[in-house]
């Protein structure tokens, strides 16, 4: 049994988190865009953003990923426009995770997550996700979730 975190991550939240989870024994496993922007400004928040809201699947670089039916996963998304960014649902839609035992955690730049909750719902998953809202700048609450967690 091999325990994994599925991630994504622009701005170091989500590798924070996969620093966090790799002491507690997880393999991270970091999805990328196959053309991923410099640096995050005003027209790729307002891009991405719109991909999010539309569900459009991403290119993704190639990732070596085989998922046995007794591994844990944990999956981390930012949230874009209130919804899972757009390449972990892409992720998503290309391997067959265990509804019941996948986990989630959220890291939005902001407290909105009501449409992305209800995006986890309606694709069957059953857990509840943990919400670090500004994960870098918030490090001991996110470290406390974490400890708590898992």
């Amino acid at each position: 049994m091999a325990k994994y975190f599925v991630y994504f991550s622009f701005t170091g939240n989500g590798d924070y988190i996969a620093s966090l989870l790799k002491e507690k024994g997880y393999e991270p496993v970091k999805i990328e865009l196959e053309k991923s922007p410099k640096k995050i400004g005003f027209w790729q928040i307002l891009k991405y953003g719109g991909h999010a809201g539309f569900n459009t699947k991403e290119k993704l670089k190639e990732v070596e990923f085989k998922l046995n039916q007794d591994d844990i996963v944990i999956i981390g998304s930012p949230i874009w426009n209130d919804r899972l960014s757009t390449p972990i649902t892409t992720f998503m839609s290309q391997v067959e995770f265990n509804k019941e035992t996948t986990k989630f955690i959220l890291y939005p730049a902001g407290e909105k997550t009501k449409k992305s909750l209800k995006q986890i719902k309606k694709l069957g998953f059953t857990s509840e996700p943990i919400v670090i809202s500004y994960p870098l700048k918030k490090t001991e609450e996110c470290k406390k979730l974490i400890e708590g967690a898992f």
